[in-house]
């Protein structure tokens, strides 16, 4: 089993369950282990650095090589057995073909860019849809992803200990992975974001019913 947490890293934020590393995944990923869980939401290279957090006014930097250009993800597939990349359709023409597409479905319809986000995935699942209307839950980076959809993802990946997200924004992805009992090393280069994933990881485990919001295996 992997060694936890794992050894010779400089943590910005450590626990039990979550591991927080600022700075560039890109030079940080190969000098990990291998994962159960590959889930993350890279940039897909649509200018989000134009988003806002649902204000009107533009509360977004992250950098513009970062969102303007699509990044490469094929770097990171051998670290993991199991893969969900959200955004994962901007990269149909790198990544092998699946048929188990991950759909969130916003049922905002016709009141957003787009009504639905897509994520590759080789969990064996066939297309799956996830239908949650964020509302009530606080949104701390633009591109986010409600908690729900994470613990519903991770549910769908079964039975998978560790997890890596080399695109942790403010760190959903590390707060379902505690939920859950697993663990996670999260990597986000932007340290204003590394603070609030960290923040988030100091909170206790939240009151989900967990039952009616993860599809299991």
């Amino acid at each position: 089993s992997q060694e936890w947490p794992p050894k010779g890293l400089k943590y910005f934020y450590a626990d039990d369950s979550v591991v927080i590393l600022h700075g560039d995944c890109r030079e940080i990923v190969p000098t990990l282990g291998r994962f159960d869980l590959l889930l993350t939401d890279p940039p897909y290279g649509i200018g989000a650095n134009k988003q806002t957090l649902g204000t009107g006014k533009k509360q977004f930097h992250r950098g513009g090589d970062w969102d303007n250009a699509r990044g490469d993800v094929l770097p990171f597939i051998p670290v993991a057995t199991r893969h969900i990349i959200w955004g994962g359709n901007y990269w149909a023409d790198l990544l092998p073909v699946t048929n188990d597409w991950l759909v969130w479905h916003k049922k905002n319809d016709g009141l957003s860019f787009s009504e639905v986000e897509m994520a590759w995935s080789d969990l064996g699942k066939n297309t799956r849809i996830f239908s949650h209307h964020w509302s009530g839950e606080q949104k701390m980076h633009p591109t986010a992803k409600p908690l729900v959809l994470m613990l519903w993802c991770i549910g769908l990946a079964g039975d998978v200990q560790t997890i890596l997200d080399p695109f942790a924004g403010s760190g959903t992805t590390g707060r379902a992975t505690k939920d859950l009992g697993r663990k996670a090393v999260l990597i986000e280069r932007e340290e204003r974001y590394c603070e609030i994933a960290a923040r988030r990881m100091l909170q206790g485990v939240l009151a989900l019913d967990y039952t009616d919001q993860i599809l299991t295996p």
